[in-house]
């Protein structure tokens, strides 16, 4: 057990969205060793692509402003998990679990899969501790009511998003928050920290975006994904949502850097991943 426990001696964890294994190597470069994702289609690049379900989006336009094309990446670019990994000074982007190889797994795997839920039957966040994980970055749930899709489906509220969803995300993080406190003083060898880095704070200082419009022609999947091989709009930096549900690139960026310096307690308690990946 002792080569497991340290390779995944720091890890951070995203409720709904990621899971990262993080390093206490304060002074090195990179600042981890490896990089472990858990998450839903904000996350997932790639682990869909074969499987028999309409959550996977390996066609265009997606991928349009990524190198390697459509990945599986539900987003025209990067997303928030590619910008992270940068930012820790990971030479590669993490690749999906369905591509990894051999010793490929002690640079880190992402594991998430679109459609992905949080029931108990699922996973457990202990079956990660019990095999060495020690720093977790929980990731809150953002704004949901603000997207295209939730918008065409429900009708709007002020300020235009649908307000029963904003608030029912708002009472996840709630009761979310106070677990972090609680796995903290129980599990002390270990470090959780929460992260909502597509918070209220975060969507108010894009008000210059084009936010109540995807950037493709939504009706794919179940209804809020890019009809493939649909025209998209020619700049995607001026939009918040690629498809109905979905950030850009360029949101992905800023979220990303929200996560990793954000000194705010309602975006990252105690905190952000850059101070996590020193602790």
């Amino acid at each position: 057990m002792e080569p497991k426990l340290k390779l995944m001696e720091l890890v951070a964890i995203p409720v709904l969205l990621a899971l990262l294994s993080l390093s206490n190597k304060a002074n090195a470069y990179p600042r981890v060793p490896c990089y472990f994702v858990f998450g839903d289609s904000l996350s997932d690049n790639g682990n869909n692509n074969k499987l028999p379900t309409l959550a996977k989006v390996n066609y265009p336009p997606y991928g349009i402003d990524f190198p390697q094309g459509p990945t599986g990446r539900f987003c025209n670019g990067r997303n928030m998990h590619d910008f992270i990994a940068q930012l820790l000074g990971l030479k590669d982007n993490i690749p999906a679990f369905v591509t990894s190889k051999g010793r490929n797994i002690f640079n880190g795997v992402n594991y998430a899969s679109g459609s992905a839920g949080i029931r108990k039957e699922t996973g457990s966040n202990l079956t990660l501790y019990n095999y060495g994980a020690r720093k977790f970055a929980v990731y809150g749930i953002g704004q949901i009511g603000c997207t295209p899709y939730a918008i065409s489906m429900y009708g709007t509220n002020r300020p235009g998003c649908v307000l029963k969803l904003n608030k029912g995300a708002t009472l996840f993080n709630n009761r979310l928050k106070p677990l972090i406190h609680q796995l903290n003083n129980n599990l002390t060898d270990a470090k959780f920290t929460y992260l909502n880095p597509s918070g209220d704070s975060a969507l108010a200082t894009l008000g210059h975006l084009v936010s109540n419009t995807p950037c493709c022609t939504i009706g794919g999947g179940g209804g809020e994904l890019c009809l493939p091989h649909s025209k998209s709009c020619k700049n995607s930096s001026k939009f918040i949502f690629w498809d109905g549900a979905h950030p850009t690139e360029a949101l992905n960026k800023i979220f990303a850097k929200n996560a990793y310096t954000s000194k705010s307690p309602f975006n990252a308690s105690p905190l952000n991943i850059q101070q996590l990946a020193m602790w």
